[in-house]
């Protein structure tokens, strides 16, 4: 009998759980209401994948409940002065599933892309497709489905509107209230519009507690150093509670910086993307019905593995997602398995805040102090000798052992624009330690996001169109490896101080070559760093005294990065590739030109002033060129860093 007595007192707890009280502290986190199916259908306009075949759509919108008094949730900004009638908070979220038809012949792996700013970048950067589902050509390469893995697609940003169409995952969460009564706050908007129209636009990311324009501000400066001019009242007004419209003044360029501050009003719970992620994610990956009892459209896969992939705002987002605890599932164990922050620099994100705005992000022209961008900035749990404070991006997942294996891919432009030298030093001259479960690669010589094909816009120089898909589909089959069986992936690739591969930011410490002659000018500038003080509010107050050392990779004799994963278009190459470039004239001229670097061909015999070799000192022949290119591409294969199919586009191409 004393199994049976066991059993029951078994089932008495579960019941007693079950019968908890709404939003208290032993009801469960959060749950999946209802997953509503809006619409599912063939991929990619029926294309067959290899082996795996055909793959299928399915839109829906994840209706949700999360209790604001569960310890997992009391860091989401403002949760307890969302409308809880019943003890819950309920907001919604669109998802989007790419899976195999077959479940047979699905990998197991679930591969969730957080969306950026609503969008598939991952589409873009691995499959090297569009953001598009419903055609052929959206597959690119079709690397993931070749595979066999479920892509997915969660709405976390709370200023994207719920689109339920499988083309923009966004949200629907609820308005903040003190006790029913609006909240109210700072807020502010600094934009560049390049451009040289004589009237201009400004949207509010919330509405203005009053349209009365004595409760606000509007500035212009030429650049972020220069000190701000006051615009008079009459050259601004506002055109509806979330807008205003003003005269452009004399003296500025297209370039200039004008910022507007104001006292806002009803700021959205923003850290619910954080919960959205972690809890729908965790209803896919247990394969479970929704609590109304609906089947789960993974129950058929049931994934083994989890993976998030973020690039640039979503990678951002999910460093902080780290760091904030929300890879702990509160059922027990990890969300993610494995994390692949790209592009994301040592920054975090704008979101688990009173008046969030998610889409922000520092640079060194624009929005130059940004909430989010300051200590922790790297992976171990390690004391800042700059501002004095201890901690890690894993320091809460260390503490729960939910970290997830993670590897974390920049560009070249993260140095100079998002200070990605501080993911492995100090900021006072030394390197520091990484965690064993914690790779970081860069990208020699590459853009924040590769281009199809180098333009000149408002930079100086043509930007750069070093593709950086290859490597980053060599790392995803590594860190799905590393995920699910435990293999370890190549050893980091990223420049060091102790290697002399960091150094200052000047042309003599980098060794960057001297184009001065062809009219080349090298960056005067980067994204500096300062401690900041943000105990007056979001847009807090820096300290000149508390300054972090921002290095950048060293360079070879063609301008290129010498650490790091140099793809055949770097270690062969036919151009110099940077990961800066500059504002032209009438655009900010000499600041550094966004998340654009530059590429700058080689002349084809030698030219006068140009010390970088031509291409008929490099290159006798076509034949030498594709057989240098070959070796480049075979000695990555074999390192682990490119796979073998993309080892022979290259091969390929160079003969071509």
């Amino acid at each position: 009998m004393k199994p049976l007595r066991i059993l029951l007192a078994a089932l008495s707890v579960l019941a007693l759980a079950s019968c908890a009280a709404p939003g208290s502290s032993s009801a469960p986190a959060a749950q999946v209401e209802r997953l509503e199916i809006v619409s599912r259908g063939p991929a990619f306009g029926g294309a067959v994948f290899e082996d795996v075949g055909q793959y299928e759509t399915i839109v829906a919108v994840a209706h949700m409940r999360i209790n604001p008094r569960h310890n997992a949730n009391r860091g989401i900004a403002d949760i307890d002065k969302a409308p809880a009638p019943d003890g819950w908070v309920r907001y919604q979220t669109d998802v989007i599933i790419l899976r195999p038809h077959d479940a047979a012949r699905a990998s197991r792996v679930l591969l969730l892309d957080v969306p950026n700013r609503g969008g598939k970048l991952f589409q873009y950067m691995v499959n090297e497709g569009s953001g598009a589902i419903d055609t052929a050509a959206g597959a690119g390469s079709g690397y993931a489905m070749r595979r066999g893995h479920t892509l997915v697609w969660i709405g976390w940003q709370g200023d994207i509107a719920l689109g339920a169409n499988g083309k923009v995952a966004g949200t629907a969460f609820p308005v903040a209230t003190m006790a029913g009564k609006p909240i109210t706050g700072a807020s502010q908007e600094e934009v560049v519009f390049d451009d040289i129209k004589p009237t201009s636009a400004i949207a509010l990311a919330y509405p203005a507690a009053s349209l009365d324009q004595r409760g606000a501000t509007l500035t212009v400066r030429a650049t972020a150093g220069a000190t701000p001019t006051v615009l008079p009242v009459d050259s601004w007004r506002y055109t509806s509670p979330t807008g205003i419209e003003l005269t452009r003044p004399r003296g500025f360029d297209a370039g200039a910086i004008y910022r507007f501050r104001y006292e806002a009003r009803d700021p959205t719970v923003m850290g619910l993307g954080m919960a959205a992620l972690r809890d729908v994610t965790s209803y896919l990956k247990s394969g479970a019905p929704d609590a109304a009892g609906q089947p789960n459209p993974l129950a058929d896969i049931k994934p083994a593995v989890a993976l998030a992939v973020g690039v640039s705002q979503s990678g951002r987002f999910l460093r902080d997602l780290v760091w904030q605890g929300f890879n702990a599932d509160p059922r027990g164990g990890k969300v993610f398995d494995g994390a692949m922050p790209l592009i994301a620099g040592s920054r975090k994100s704008f979101v688990n805040l009173r008046f969030a705005q998610p889409g922000r992000y520092s640079t060194q022209h624009l929005d130059h102090i940004t909430y989010g961008d300051q200590f922790p900035f790297s992976y171990g749990v390690t004391t800042d000798p700059v501002g004095g404070a201890t901690d890690g991006i894993f320091a809460r997942c260390q503490a729960s052992a939910t970290c997830p294996k993670l590897m974390h891919v920049d560009s070249s432009l993260e140095f100079w624009q998002a200070r990605a030298s501080l993911v492995v030093t100090d900021g006072a001259g030394k390197d520091i330690a990484l965690p064993s479960d914690v790779r970081v690669y860069l990208m020699a010589s590459t853009q924040h996001v590769y281009a199809t094909t180098p333009t000149v816009g408002i930079c100086k120089y043509p930007d750069n169109a070093a593709s950086q898909a290859p490597i980053i589909r060599a790392l995803l089959e590594r860190l799905v490896a590393w995920s699910r069986d435990g293999t370890a992936p190549p050893a980091s690739r990223f420049p060091r101080i102790g290697d002399a591969m960091l150094v200052a930011p000047q042309r003599e410490a980098v060794g960057f070559p001297d184009l001065g002659a062809i009219g080349v000018i090298y960056p005067a500038l980067i994204n500096e760093l300062t401690v900041v003080d943000y105990s007056g509010g979001l847009f807090g107050k820096p300290d000149p005294d508390k300054r972090y050392q921002v290095l950048v990779p060293m360079a070879d004799q063609d301008g290129h990065d010498i650490a790091g994963i140099r793809s055949p278009d770097i270690a062969v190459p036919v151009a110099t590739h940077a990961g800066w470039n500059l504002r032209r004239a009438g655009f900010a001229e000499g600041q550094l030109c966004g998340l654009n670097g530059m590429q700058l061909a080689f002349a084809a015999t030698p030219r006068e002033g140009d010390p970088r070799r031509a291409l008929s000192q490099r290159y006798p022949t076509r034949l030498e060129y594709a057989k240098a290119v070959a070796i480049a591409a075979r000695e990555l294969r074999d390192q682990g860093l490119l796979l073998d199919e993309d080892a022979n586009r290259y091969i390929e191409r160079a003969r071509r």
